[in-house]
């Protein structure tokens, strides 16, 4: 009996820490539905726009898409998305390094004189969450 009780509790702590969950990502605000949207997931300050933690793309139907990470741990996250256009797998930017493609980020963050800030655009996941994501 002492066995079998040990042996349920092992079971439960094994569930409860290998539980995972979804972060469905609705983007909004296109200009057109040409290219594809890309979407970076971070789950840390040091790697936000410098090296996704899982990306996903999605083709853009009446200038919105949805992207769905499944299996994801409990944490901390940021989002950022941009409109690739024209399907080259690169945010395009100018002479002055100046993005030529809509972007956008989780907690819509803006950028002041620069790129969103990962404390402005992380949120945490402890549930099964959906976040909307406008292009402005």
């Amino acid at each position: 009996m002492k066995k079998t009780i040990i042996a349920a509790c092992l079971l439960l702590c094994g569930y409860l820490n290998a539980q995972t969950y979804s972060l469905e990502v609705n983007m909004s605000g296109f200009k057109n539905n040409k290219g594809k949207v890309k979407v970076g997931l971070y789950n840390s300050e040091k790697t936000f726009l410098k090296a996704t933690f899982l990306s996903l793309d999605s083709s853009i139907k009446n200038n919105e898409a949805i992207v769905v990470f499944k299996n994801l741990e409990k944490g901390e996250y940021a989002v950022s998305i941009y409109h690739d256009e024209n399907n080259n797998d690169e945010m395009d930017k100018n002479f002055m390094g100046i993005p030529k493609e809509d972007y956008a980020s989780s907690n819509n963050a803006k950028g002041t004189f620069g790129p969103p800030k990962y404390t402005d655009a992380k949120f945490n996941l402890r549930d099964d969450l959906k976040i909307n994501i406008a292009i402005d």
